[in-house]
């Protein structure tokens, strides 16, 4: 079996690319580079030069031939993912690329599957249950990220009927560090917080009350990346072929709410500050501004939804074995 693959020298690229490489006989990787220092211990990873916002995606047409001549598997994994990200350029890399993806696909001559790393951002805050198998409608999105992700899933949802393979569409959580290490490539999501702190710690340490927008009560959809790659390799390992969508929610089984996220955080760091939640206000705002934190991560202070597992769950048991409680202290850690 061979594999081709967009996205590979990503935070969540590499640890696949490490779960799958055995069990491939080769892996097409896209990039952008000439060498990818992670992958020249593999003898089976060819790096094929291109991009995906390329109407033909390879710089020498011969590799596009050379995929669709071979490959069984695609995992498009390629995105920008910058909460606060130009429209054009989420548009450009998230939408575009994965038409471009679809393209090639359907030139596949022996495609069994094509996998598809989307998003639980797909929702937003006017969404209370988000089901696996379907898109909602009517959204209004507070970053250009989450609406182009759910263009692209919705695109490749619309066009499944032109792709003689299996689509299986992916929506991770919120991808946090090694679980056992808790190595992190990017500041997102609760970074955000656990860098505030760091960088504050000493004037916290005199505050007792500090007033922030959020609602206690949400939940951190999150998972380790070292649990979602191994989770996507059991997906692709078990699949069948079966020509429908399947659609995988990867959160860890146990996920906190804002209010233990932070108490946590505080416990940490010794700190004895509480938070106070309030509505959204230009003062809160400016808190949070002022701690690096981008305003398109308010919203999501404030997200009411749920996750429908019920596929996840039962074709992929080892989720139950995600939990917030065994991995916080590696994602904490000062």
């Amino acid at each position: 079996m061979n594999l081709f693959i967009t996205g590979a020298s990503g935070f969540l690229g590499k640890h696949l690319i490490n779960e799958l490489v055995d069990h491939y006989e080769t892996i097409y990787v896209l990039t952008r580079k000439t060498e990818i220092k992670e992958f020249e211990k593999y003898k089976n990873i060819f790096l094929l030069k291109g991009d995906i916002t390329n109407p033909n995606i390879f710089e020498d047409l011969k590799n596009l031939n050379l995929v669709a001549e071979n490959c069984q598997h695609i995992i498009h994994a390629a995105a920008l993912y910058e909460m606060n990200a130009f429209h054009e350029d989420c548009y450009l890399q998230n939408v575009v690329g994965t038409q471009n993806i679809i393209y090639l696909a359907r030139t596949c001559k022996k495609l069994n599957s094509l996998y598809y790393i989307s998003t639980i951002a797909v929702a937003d805050n006017s969404i209370h249950f988000l089901e696996e198998n379907s898109l909602p409608k009517g959204l209004k999105f507070n970053d250009h990220y989450s609406k182009t992700k759910y263009l692209a899933e919705k695109m490749l949802r619309d066009h499944f009927h032109l792709l003689n393979c299996n689509l299986r569409i992916i929506r991770p959580g919120i991808i946090v560090g090694d679980s056992k290490t808790g190595k992190i490539d990017k500041v997102d999501g609760p970074y955000f917080f656990i860098n505030a702190i760091k960088k504050y710690q000493k004037y916290l340490s005199s505050i007792a009350i500090v007033p922030l927008s959020f609602n206690p009560l949400t939940r951190i959809p999150m998972i380790p990346v070292d649990h979602c790659a191994n989770l996507i390799s059991l997906i692709i390992k078990r699949d069948n072929s079966s020509q429908y969508i399947k659609t995988f929610h990867l959160i860890s089984d146990e996920i906190p709410t804002i209010q233990d996220f932070l108490e946590d955080l505080c416990r940490i760091y010794n700190l004895k500050i509480k938070f106070f939640p309030i509505s959204a206000n230009l003062i809160s705002n400016t808190i949070f501004k002022a701690m690096g934190i981008p305003e398109e991560v308010i919203p999501f202070m404030f997200s009411k939804i749920t996750y429908d597992k019920t596929l996840t769950n039962n074709e992929l048991p080892e989720i139950f074995l995600s939990k917030y409680s065994q991995y916080k202290k590696s994602l904490l850690k000062k």
